[in-house]
């Protein structure tokens, strides 16, 4: 057996293939859910954030990063429950918040992805422990959701 036909070698299209597989791991990671289906959001001067929920219909959600100027970044969701009431929370929980994974919606429901534990939508502004969503005090003004910079980095433990 000659070397050029030696299987223990090392090609340069092994090379090429080898980056290739981890380019599409990252593109698969990319445009699963929780990957990069978060719209950004930061404070303005007065530490305030708002969000225009106008085309928020009923049992939609959306996810948002909140990054402010201190490099300081809190993950979180906003829906609108079957009822139309806007309901706020970190996308995270008092028990599963170290792996990091947040939720998924689910229809009527938010669903952790660490335990796979599901809690209503209609349920999330009325209080958090255990694996239930931790709720984000917030305000509303007309079609606006407001949010305080501060009472957003409460959040902040669940993503440092």
């Amino acid at each position: 057996m000659s070397s050029a036909e030696s299987p223990s070698r090392f090609r340069p299209w092994h090379g090429a293939v080898l980056i290739g597989l981890v380019m599409m791991g990252v593109a698969i990671y990319q445009v699963l859910p929780g990957g990069s289906d978060f719209e950004r959001v930061s404070p303005d001067r007065q530490g305030v954030v708002e969000i225009d929920l106008a085309g928020l219909d009923p049992g939609a959600v959306r996810f948002f990063r909140f990054l402010n100027y201190g490099n300081q970044e809190v993950k979180f969701f906003v829906g609108r429950d079957s009822e139309g009431t806007v309901q706020a929370a970190f996308d995270a929980n008092e028990i599963c918040f170290k792996r990091k994974r947040g939720y998924r919606h689910d229809g009527e429901w938010m669903v952790c992805r660490v335990c796979d534990k599901a809690f209503r939508l209609a349920e999330v502004n009325d209080g958090g422990g255990g694996c239930k969503p931790v709720p984000l005090a917030h305000r509303l003004e007309g079609d606006r959701l407001v949010l305080q910079e501060s009472e957003i980095l409460r959040g902040w433990r669940y993503f440092r």
